[in-house]
Formats: C-alpha cells, structure tokens, sequence
C-alpha cells in the first residue's frame, strides 16, 4: 500500500503503468469526466469514474483483489477507507474472478486513512482495503477515479 499526494506519483516506480496514469492526468479534464470506466491501454489499464457519498464504515466490506491494482484518486471531496491485516479477515463471498474481487469483513484491528483532495492510494493485489466509507458524518459526494492496473 502507498499514501501521497498526486503531485508525487511519479516518484514511485513500483506501481505499475505510472507514466499512462500521468499522462491521462495531464491530459484530461476530470471534473467533466462522467461515471463510468474508461479504457486507456485496454484491460490492461483502466479507470473507473465513481461520483457518489461515503456510506457509513458498517455499511461497507473489506475487499481484495488478484489481478488489478487499485490506484484511487480523490479528486473533490474526502472519505475514509480502512485497511487490515489479512490474518483478520472474515470471508463473506467466494473470489469472483470475472470482477476481480472477494469481499470480507474484520472485527479488530482496522487502521483508517482519511484520504482527501488531491491525494491517492495504491492497494496491490492482496492487500485487503474497505474504501468508501464516510469521514466525521459529512454526507458530501466525492469524485473519485479508480485506476485499475492489470498485474502482469
């Protein structure tokens, strides 16, 4: 998993297609961009456009995924998402492999991370996350972009 800002993406090598999700970045407008995902390089790389209000934290599952990685961008707005380690997992669904993703649930110890304007996090493969989630009651809708890395 990887915190920062957006303006220091680029200083991490490790995540994959870095250079395309710039470049996207650099030349798109994406407080016009509507809901939905848009293919850059395919299924190989790809963002999901969300718009939507954090739900409450309850409300939400842990959830991981084999093939892609999360890159999420907050773009207006904040919520929180929360992380644990995988030996604390509940599983709630099998894996589906047609959507990449097993959803689980966890009972102590959760971490937080309030992730704001302008600030990304990466979640590889594995690493479960539960983003989504509302911060301090606010109820404002975010814009959110998911880019989802295809793990070579």
């Amino acid at each position: 998993m990887i915190f920062d800002a957006v303006e220091n993406l680029k200083k991490y090598a490790n995540i994959p297609e870095q250079d395309a999700i710039l470049k996207f970045l650099q030349e798109t407008d994406v407080s016009k961009l509507t809901e939905g995902d848009i293919e850059i390089k395919g299924k190989d790389l790809y963002v999901k456009v969300l718009r939507y209000v954090p739900k409450d934290a309850a409300e939400n599952n842990f959830e991981t995924h084999e093939i892609y990685t999360d890159v999420q961008m907050i773009i207006n707005g904040e919520e929180k998402m929360q992380i644990v380690n995988t030996k604390y997992l509940q599983e709630i669904t099998g894996y589906d492999k047609e959507g990449d993703f097993q959803f689980f649930s966890a009972q102590k110890y959760i971490s937080d991370i309030v992730v704001r304007e302008n600030e990304f996090v990466v979640f590889f493969p594995g690493e479960p996350h539960k983003p989504g989630c509302n911060y301090q009651q606010r109820n404002e809708p975010i814009l959110k972009l998911v880019f989802k890395v295809k793990d070579i």
